[in-house]
């Protein structure tokens, strides 16, 4: 039997990575219709639908950084002091990734006053100790630190590379027990941990290599041959120390935490699918399969002029009319084209019926490929006119899912 895991995600890790990302791409953005940016929420979107489906997790959770001052920056006010804001265009985005993952069934975790990595630090060692594996989604190497016998780590940045205790070696130069050493004398530039003048990645390594710890390279000081690394070490020791605390995730803070609060459970399909559709992630709908529809309708066809003229006369005067003809081959062999006005009513009348309608330029008309339309009524003599809107071009210039087949079979249908 397959052992139980938690999989607990890094959840603003991966936002702003897969955001930056993308941006560095060049690709242009995602956007649906009214303007609203969704690439954030896509590729966030995907990873979770990916996650889920090939791991298929026991527990799960996604954690979230909390709002107002950390521990961290209370101890060092330059604490991430580097960091910019969250572009517009990505805050913008965040309550829909919430609403994603409330969907998908997976718990958020956040805690006011911590950081997410030490929450995944804290409730890593606890599930570790009733047995249990962890699985830490993240691309932060900081992350690697808690890597252990039972807690790997997964970056799915990096095609669901996975790190266990030798990778960490491999990857770090260093043990994960090793990993705040290493990042305390090197700093890091992100999150703005000093570390100690002079020495970089590789005297780091070098140094913990020789020493075994940062605690025995900062006592032997004075045994370090380069000068540079010695009289670092010997005339910075508080703020390396200082980095090491800042470095250096928390896997005890008082939080309240139980391993059923995190269990899998069976996304609400339905509530997903209506996000989808609000988000314009068309190939994502139609995956879902069709959906129920309980509105009424109201089809008809109209045989007589009589019956053209009185439905006409319901229709608002010179609404545009949404004209739908099958032209898949070149031919009106279907009894008639769709006509409506407004959604959920439509009428089924012949060309030849609705023909002065048809060429009369002074009533607007809609159609989803115009020059298809009117090229297959003119092969029936009809020389159509008042064409103002055609939604095919519309739906080219917004579509906002690159990946999504642009166009059925009925090239010149509209949804009626």
């Amino acid at each position: 039997m397959a052992q139980k895991r938690l999989f607990l995600i890094d959840t603003f890790g991966f936002i702003f990575r897969a955001y930056h990302a993308r941006a560095r791409s060049g690709a242009p953005p995602m956007r649906t219709s009214t303007g609203l940016s969704t690439e954030a929420v896509f590729i966030f979107n995907n990873m979770l639908r990916k996650l889920t489906k090939t791991y298929k997790p026991h527990w799960i959770a996604a954690v979230f950084e909390s709002a107002g001052p950390t521990l961290r920056e209370q101890e060092f006010a330059e604490y991430k002091a580097n960091r910019t804001e969250m572009p517009p265009d990505l805050s913008e985005q965040i309550p829909y990734i919430r609403k994603i993952i409330q969907a998908m069934c997976i718990p958020i975790l956040e805690y006011p006053g911590f950081e997410a990595d030490d929450v995944i630090g804290t409730i890593s060692r606890r599930a570790e100790e009733t047995g249990a594996e962890v699985v830490i989604v993240s691309s932060d190497k900081d992350m690697l630190q808690l890597v252990s016998g039972r807690v790997s780590m997964l970056n799915p940045m990096k095609d669901d590379l996975w790190f266990d205790e030798a990778k960490v070696q491999e990857f770090m130069g260093v043990k994960p027990s090793q990993v705040a050493d290493l990042l305390a004398l090197k700093g890091d530039s992100i999150d703005n941990i000093p570390g100690a003048p002079g020495i970089g990645d590789k005297g780091a390594r070098d140094l913990i290599e020789k020493f075994g710890s940062l605690a025995a390279a900062l006592d032997r000081a004075a045994e370090v041959e380069r000068k540079t690394y010695r009289e670092s070490l010997q005339n910075n020791r508080d703020q390396i120390l200082l980095s090491k605390k800042l470095a250096t995730i928390e896997t005890a803070v008082p939080i309240e935490f139980t391993m059923d609060a995190v269990a899998a459970c069976e996304m609400d399909l339905v509530t997903l699918k209506k996000l989808y559709q609000e988000l314009e992630f068309h190939s994502l709908v139609r995956e879902m399969g069709p959906s129920e529809d309980t509105r009424v309708r109201d089809y008809q066809r109209l045989e007589t002029h009589e019956e053209v003229g009185a439905y006409l006369q319901t229709i608002p005067w010179h609404a545009p009319l949404a004209i739908a003809i099958d032209s898949s081959d070149n031919e009106l062999d279907f009894g008639g084209l769709g006509v409506a006005w407004k959604a959920g009513a439509a009428r089924v009348i012949s060309p030849e019926l609705f023909r002065p309608y048809l060429e009369d330029p002074d009533w607007p008309k809609i159609a989803c490929d115009v020059k298809t339309a009117t090229l297959a009524l003119d092969k029936l003599g009809i020389h159509a006119k008042g064409f103002v809107h055609d939604v095919m071009l519309y739906a080219f210039l917004l579509d906002a899912d690159p990946g999504a087949v642009r166009w059925p079979s009925w090239r010149s249908a509209v949804s009626i």
